[in-house]
């Protein structure tokens, strides 16, 4: 009986409210959409600009109803947090939402965008809202949009022609896989600063990121001069005194600049300096009761740094904090830090059993008629009583070690180049036994001389997988008065190179130094 009754029960509230939506007679307005959208049919759905330059988008707007009620909005939101550093252009405006934060940030009422985009790089969310006055009723339609600095992503190359120094950027495919082929900005350097030319020799041209602070610079020197440069167009930020803290140095010899983090080292005239917590003005290291004159530099652990004493042919370090400088006191088991007794030639990051933090220095001895050693060690410690030798290695039986003015180490695999002007050679070695040998892997055309070697040091953008110690990249020059950098495939655990060369990009000069901004 309760089965049956629970039934009826259903049925009679389900006719009742049948009857109900039957007899509702409210006054609602319904609105038909019609042809109220944006057609997305064939339209491109992402675009790329440079900061500052004009953009224009009309969408595919489709409305039968009275375009005079019809309002208009553009927004832009970004989809992760970009920075940038200085620009004579000024930073550009910037803000902290995102499409869920649905604020109010408009850059156009108009139906047809047309505007000079000045947010500051990054990504974003560009939307177009399109509003029937009179109903409320909406439609949107977004797009992706990604903004990059005046300069953007890049090797920047520096060289010297009669007309003097300038930097030549290189967007390639090879480092930046949103790109589909090369292009260039020539003289990206003098068509911003026309009537500031570097004067001297170039020496360093390098990109210097301060990782927690997100500031963009690059820094160009001669043996005579520098300036500091903004990344995103090449203005310049700083001159030489701008640099300094306190009393600014006599002389103008900046050399060995080198960025770990958010600190800064420099080595001007012998003097070490350092930036501490982001600062970008420098301040020298002191040494008590001793004298020092630092040829070349590295960080070791966290932000310490060690310098290599060119006076004394000792190496010495500085502690996170510290504004003073002391030698090392370390007798290791290849060598004394604090007694080397030879003259640095080149000094970089290398590699020893997985371990991508081992410092390989080269050496020429001023006796025992110069010969040449490579020492590798380990200096990632907090303590300088800790750093640990590896080897101390004669290498003067390489072929043409005597004449190598460039040389090119490997992080990812145990591979060292050496380069003469006439050839590129790499070197077969074991840390473990302390041998080497040497074979010519790469000649230049003739006419042309080798005037720098460097392995690629960045992972590279939009990649599946990382370009670090992926291509040798070898700079020419020739008695045309021509640069060239031959970008040449080489495997990052045995340094074996390509048959031909992936890429040469050409140069108005004597190239002197080249890095890759990355922002």
């Amino acid at each position: 009986m309760k089965k049956y009754t629970s039934i009826k029960v259903i049925f009679l509230l389900f006719v009742m409210g049948l009857t109900a939506c039957l007899d509702d007679e409210g006054n609602y307005n319904y609105a038909d959409l019609g042809n109220f959208y944006v057609d997305t049919v064939g339209i491109q759905h992402t675009y790329t600009i440079k900061q500052f330059s004009s953009f224009a988008l009309t969408p595919k707007f489709i409305y039968d109803g009275d375009k005079s009620v019809l309002k208009y909005k553009w927004e832009l939101y970004k989809s992760d947090e970009p920075y940038i550093g200085p620009s004579s252009y000024g930073t550009g405006y910037s803000h902290d939402y995102t499409r869920d934060d649905y604020p109010d940030y408009t850059i156009s009422t108009e139906r047809e965008l047309d505007v000079k985009i000045e947010a500051i790089p990054g990504a974003y969310y560009l939307v177009f809202t399109a509003t029937d006055t009179t109903s409320g009723l909406k439609t949107t339609m977004d797009w992706r949009l990604t903004v990059e600095g005046v300069i953007g992503s890049g090797l920047a190359v520096l060289y010297k022609n009669a007309g003097g120094s300038d930097i030549d950027i290189v967007y390639s495919p090879l480092f930046n896989g949103s790109l589909t082929e090369t292009s260039y900005n020539r003289n990206a350097y003098s068509t911003v600063n026309p009537t500031r030319p570097l004067t001297g020799e170039p020496k360093e041209l390098v990109s210097a990121i301060y990782a927690s602070y997100d500031l963009y610079y690059l820094y160009m020197t001669s043996g005579e001069d520098v300036v500091r440069l903004s990344s995103i167009d090449m203005s310049i930020a700083d001159e030489f005194d701008g640099l300094f803290a306190g009393k600014i140095p006599a002389v103008k010899d900046l050399n060995g600049i080198f960025v770990r983090n958010y600190n800064t080292f420099f080595i001007n005239n012998g003097v070490a300096y350092k930036a501490n917590s982001g600062g970008l003005q420098l301040t020298p290291m002191a040494m008590k009761n001793d004298d020092y004159y630092a040829v070349a530099g590295n960080t070791t652990w966290q932000v310490n740094s060690l310098f290599y004493d060119g006076l004394h042919r000792r190496f010495i370090f500085s502690k996170m904090w510290s504004a003073e400088i002391d030698p090392v006191i370390n007798s290791a088991a290849h060598f004394d830090f604090g007694n080397v007794g030879k003259d640095l030639i080149h000094w970089s990051n290398g590699y020893w059993q997985s371990d991508n933090q081992i410092n390989y220095c080269f050496f020429k001895n001023p006796v025992d008629d110069g010969k040449r050693y490579m020492y590798v060690f380990v200096a990632d410690k907090s303590t300088a009583s800790a750093y640990t030798s590896k080897c101390a290695m004669d290498i003067s039986a390489c072929p043409d070690i005597a004449l190598a003015h460039s040389f090119a180490t490997g992080e990812r695999g145990p591979v060292v180049f050496y380069a003469t002007d006439a050839n590129v050679y790499r070197m077969n070695y074991n840390v473990d036994d302390a041998t080497s040998s040497a074979t010519a892997v790469w000649t230049p055309a003739a006419g042309e001389v080798i005037t720098r070697i460097e392995l690629f040091k960045n992972a590279g953008l939009n990649l599946e997988n990382s370009t670090k110690d992926k291509y040798l990249l070898v700079a020419t020059y020739s008695s045309t008065g021509k640069g060239k950098i031959y970008v040449i495939e080489s495997d990052i655990s045995s340094g074996v190179l390509g048959a031909e060369p992936v890429a040469v990009y050409e140069f108005d000069g004597r190239i002197a130094d080249f890095d890759f901004i990355a922002q």
